[in-house]
């Protein structure tokens, strides 16, 4: 039986995407937690399984400047998302908790020293109308546009050969609009029905 393609994932459009970064980033209504993970999202396109098992050891500063680690490479992060990651990985715990329950993780579970599952991370995303995989799409076609794949891969933990693949799903969105802009260059304006 032959091999049938997987379907290329569709992402968001930029504005819609850069909305909800910067309602990530910027609207204190939301909580802590759905900021912090929808930023890491938005961002970096990290798989939820991924964000919901960071360690607190993930965020490191050095020299003034807050790090997240997501592969092999610290990747420096912008002020309003390391102080959100940093206020989330010093808040204790919440009453009645036992004393170990967040120990460790960036976004803890209910579970004492487990962190939060991915499905329930993406429940309060969604609640949020944060969509997982257009997101996530949006964010690494977006890296791999401006990251040549030896850079992406270790920054994001990816394997080389996904990192490849992103990397080529990106210059086909790129061809696709040169070849478009191109089209309507050589061809002038649309001209009108009557």
């Amino acid at each position: 039986m032959p091999h049938r393609p997987k379907a290329d994932p569709v992402g968001l459009d930029e504005d819609s995407h850069w909305d909800l970064l910067h309602q990530c980033l910027t609207d204190t209504r939301l909580d802590l937690d759905v900021r912090a993970a929808g930023g890491i999202l938005l961002l970096f396109g990290q798989h939820l399984t991924r964000i919901a098992t960071l360690p607190t050891t993930a965020l490191t500063t050095h020299d003034g400047t807050a790090f997240l680690t997501l592969g092999r490479t610290p990747i420096p992060l912008p002020t309003t998302l390391a102080d959100i990651l940093t206020t989330l990985a010093d808040r204790p715990a919440p009453q009645g908790w036992a004393a170990n329950t967040s120990a460790g993780w960036l976004f803890p579970g209910h579970l004492p020293g487990a962190h939060i599952s991915a499905a329930a991370l993406s429940r309060r995303l969604a609640a949020h109308h944060i969509p997982n995989r257009p997101t996530r799409t949006t964010a690494l076609v977006a890296l791999a546009c401006d990251l040549p794949p030896a850079v992406l891969g270790p920054m994001l933990g990816l394997h080389p050969i996904t990192a490849v693949q992103w990397r080529r799903r990106a210059a086909t969105d790129w061809t696709a609009y040169l070849q478009a802009r191109q089209r309507a260059l050589t061809d002038g304006p649309p001209h009108p029905v009557h």
